[in-house]
């Protein structure tokens, strides 16, 4: 007779068959892997709604909107609301502004939303529009209607990828539209991950749009803002101008750069670090362009000082440049010398006072091939319309947006053409086009002075002619 422990080991040392699963266990496990999958693809997908490439020679229209490694906020502010952050804010030495941005608590869209990239808000009204490349580009303004959004704020961003034919929706900074020392109305990105919403507040994202974080400016307002070679540039104004004119009566003007990714800013050494003003009691701004390895900068006084786009100092390129900036338009930038750069040279539009009641404007347009240093006079822009922006490419090729419509000039600013009429539709007092800018030598956008029409106006043939494109999902 066996012992009992012998016939425990014997059952011990036996093969275990294992007992199979409940009914239904196999399809619940696959069925849980593929959402767990798709959430991570939905969530890859929302970071790469939207590319623009970097064009650094290509002033005004440097940007991109891609998707980071983090969790994308709702795609636009006027449809989904998400908490403001809270930086840090320091100072460290004369001119220095370091900030700790917080990021956003969010709601996450759903899966398909992130797919699509979100639907356009109605009522968009675009206030600043960036292309760069052959298809993409990306708006900012306000959407929706007021006192019914999502959140108290209603600024939203569209982005495309078909150079205007289709938009969708990117997440926005939570803030409302220029008014005073709050709000913002201007676009730029610089790659494929750090952009930067401005005028007069300071926002940045490091992930494409799907998050936002407001930089300290120690009560500065940023008035003009490009980006190159993995900076920003930036003109930081202490004023007091109210409402959309939060541009004007400033009394001290500053180049700053920031790193993308160190939020942190600091000021231009040399001369830029305070920027002389026009005079006492006088009105005035500043213009900012960045072109190839370097950048240029129209003082309120008249000077023109140039630089190299590492953050080294700028110096002075003309003690006084043919004509001085004047007061500041809604959005900041000067009213009477407009500033480009292209094919080698920069281009300056000097438009002279107007009449009560009259829409006409003598405009002369300057060229300089050496940096600023001299000028020389191409001719007269059309004396029709008031000249609100001008843009320049390759090839001589000159655009100039007014209150009348656009014009085109394809040997430097000699002679020009009417290339596109006042949008139809415009409101009284809203006519023409408040901006235009070539992407490329073929390539070039404009916008209607009237957000309410809704509309980016596109060229592909170097602006010889424009088509309105409606900032919508369909």
């Amino acid at each position: 007779m066996s012992e009992p422990r012998d016939r425990i080991d014997d059952w011990l040392t036996r093969e275990v068959e294992p007992l199979p699963p409940p009914p239904g266990t196999f399809e619940r496990i696959s069925r849980r892997a593929r959402r767990q999958k798709a959430r991570r693809a939905a969530v890859s997908a929302a970071g790469v709604a939207v590319v623009i490439g970097v064009a650094a020679a290509v002033p005004g229209i440097v940007s991109a909107v891609r998707g980071g490694g983090h969790q994308p906020a709702a795609p636009v502010a006027a449809n989904s609301p998400q908490a403001t952050p809270h930086p840090t804010v320091t100072s460290q030495g004369t001119g220095r502004v370091s900030a700790q941005s917080s990021s956003p608590v969010t709601v996450a869209p759903s899966a398909a939303s992130l797919l699509n990239g979100g639907p356009v808000p109605a009522n968009f009204q675009p206030t600043s529009v960036t292309f760069i490349g052959a298809h993409t580009g990306a708006v900012i303004g306000q959407a929706g209607t007021a006192g019914a959004c999502s959140s108290r704020y209603c600024t939203s961003l569209a982005g495309t990828m078909d150079y205007g034919q289709k938009w969708f929706g990117v997440s926005a900074p939570q803030t409302g539209a220029p008014d005073g020392a709050s709000g913002v109305g201007q676009l730029r990105f610089l790659n494929d991950h750090y952009g930067w919403a401005f005028g007069p507040q300071l926002w940045v994202t490091d992930d494409a749009g799907a998050h936002w974080a407001q930089e300290p400016t120690d009560g500065m307002r940023v008035t003009d803002l490009e980006t190159a070679d993995g900076r920003a540039f930036a003109l930081f104004a202490t004023c007091t101008g109210s409402g959309a004119q939060f541009g004007a009566q400033c009394s001290r003007v500053s180049l700053y750069t920031s790193v993308a990714g160190t939020d942190r800013w600091q000021r231009v050494p040399g001369p830029t670090a305070d920027l002389p003003q026009a005079g006492t009691g006088q009105a005035a701004s500043a213009s900012l362009v960045l072109a190839g390895s370097h950048g240029y900068l129209l003082a309120p006084s008249g000077q023109l000082f140039s630089g190299p786009l590492t953050g080294a100092a700028w110096t002075m390129a003309d003690v006084q440049a043919p004509c001085s900036t004047g007061p500041p338009g809604p959005g900041g930038q000067p009213t009477d010398a407009l500033l480009a750069a292209g094919s080698g040279q920069l281009i300056l539009v000097c438009n002279s006072a107007t009449s009560t009641g009259s829409d006409t404007q003598t405009k002369t347009v300057m060229q300089s091939s050496n940096g600023g240093t001299s000028w020389s006079t191409a001719g007269d822009a059309p004396s029709s319309g008031i000249a609100t922006s001008v843009a320049a490419a390759q090839g001589n090729l000159v655009v100039l947006a007014t209150d009348s419509g656009l014009y085109l000039s394809g040997n430097g600013g000699t002679s020009w053409q009417l290339a596109e009429t006042s949008p139809p539709g415009a409101a009284a007092g809203q006519q023409g086009f408040s901006y235009v800018g070539m992407t490329s030598d073929t390539n070039g956008v404009a916008l209607p002075a009237d957000p309410s029409l809704h509309e980016v106006y596109i060229t592909t043939n170097g602006g010889s002619s424009w088509q309105p494109h409606s900032v919508s999902s369909s």
